[in-house]
């Protein structure tokens, strides 16, 4: 996900799920593959904490891309956080594993998408 307009539209409409290492923004998409972004802000440091933040929530995405062949139907944000820095590696691949369960798991996705 490259395009400012799609993070501000996970922002708005997308349901939030929280993790330690990192928030979740998704929203669910029938016509085309779903999208993954990752957002790390200046609150959690210089360019090398925020890169090393992105190089660990890219790797946990490729590792999972490498294992699945599943068809993907959302569009992620992930937005990193402080603790992501205190985690092991292993933790925050648990930690994506069990967004996409709650992703598969909830239904109801009417209740937040009119968020303004």
């Amino acid at each position: 996900m490259k395009a400012r307009k799609d993070y501000v539209r996970l922002s708005r409409t997308g349901k939030r799920f929280f993790f330690d290492g990192f928030i979740a923004q998704a929203l669910p998409i029938s016509d085309r593959a779903g999208m993954i972004g990752i957002t790390v802000t200046k609150k959690l440091g210089g360019s090398v904490f925020r890169h090393r933040a992105k190089r660990r929530l890219r790797e946990t995405i490729r590792l999972w891309n490498k294992e699945n062949s599943t068809p993907f139907a959302y569009d992620i944000v992930l937005v990193a956080r402080s603790k992501i820095f205190d985690l092991d590696f292993i933790d925050i691949r648990k930690q994506w594993d069990e967004m996409l369960g709650k992703l598969q798991k909830n239904q109801d996705w009417t209740h937040e998408t009119l968020r303004r």
